[in-house]
């Protein structure tokens, strides 16, 4: 099935990222048994036939897509016909992305569609998904940098400063003193523990050069990060058990009908 006839260049078009992301932002009933699922699109679309659903909490599925639709393609809204048996499983705020993993081919290699969509959310004053920010920082991103003990790459605003960390090659690639040296890749919680006790640093920033996929965090707030990660490592487990067992009653409820 043919998506799209052409590929289509939403915004800054010298940014040729490898993957795209299909935001959720309202989903309704179609006909012929599908649902309408509206959103803005981040990135150079590709045609796909499938991709893959992210979520809070690691959720994580391979979903069909059955056609897509030009809404306002200057705004970057399109819409995705899917199976209606989909509605208890996609929810406003997942991302459809064709990368479904942090780390690919290899440890140089890191892709991070969900967390780029949560920090543009929050670049944007939509508050509510700073606790999925958070957890999804704590428990599932990893970052590139130039990390040499001798020669740290620092960023300053004011009289702070702040170790860089970056979301992609790309991001990395903008800092001039990051150029032509190895980089390496590490949790969020390997650089928590790095610098929360290194006194010349004031905390972390994340992608420096990026106006919407950038935060700065400072000690206090990674260090409550650290907090709702142990705290909530529990319900943690509890949300991954209840979308497992959702998934489970979804696919009893298929063959049943069937």
């Amino acid at each position: 099935m043919k998506l799209f006839h052409r590929e289509h260049k939403i915004e800054n078009h010298e940014e040729k990222e490898m993957f795209f992301s299909f935001c959720v932002e309202q989903i309704y009933p179609h006909k012929q048994g599908e649902l309408f699922v509206l959103g803005t699109v981040d990135g150079k679309i590709q045609e796909q036939e499938s991709m893959y659903l992210i979520g809070p909490y690691g959720f994580e599925e391979r979903i069909e897509v059955n056609q897509w639709i030009e809404v306002d393609p200057q705004n970057n809204f399109y819409a995705l016909l899917v199976d209606q048996k989909l509605s208890g499983i996609i929810d406003e705020g997942y991302i459809f992305t064709n990368k479904n993993n942090h780390l690919a081919n290899s440890r140089e290699d890191v892709f991070n569609p969900y967390l780029h969509f949560l920090l543009e959310k929050v670049n944007h004053q939509h508050y509510e998904y700073l606790d999925i920010l958070f957890e999804q920082l704590a428990t599932r991103s990893y970052f590139l940098s130039v990390f040499d003990y001798q020669d740290l790459s620092i960023y300053q605003i004011g009289d702070k400063k702040y170790y860089p960390i970056y979301t992609s090659t790309l991001e990395m690639e903008k800092d001039q003193k990051c150029q032509n040296k190895k980089n390496s890749v590490y949790s969020f919680d390997d650089y928590s523990r790095m610098f929360l006790n290194q006194e010349k640093i004031d905390g972390i920033i994340i992608n420096p050069y990026h106006k919407e996929r950038s935060v700065v965090l400072n000690k206090d707030v990674i260090q409550y990060i650290n907090q709702v990660k142990n705290k909530n490592m529990k319900t943690y487990v509890q949300a991954k058990n209840y979308l497992k067992d959702k998934k489970r009653r979804h696919k009893y409820e298929i063959n049943h009908e069937s």
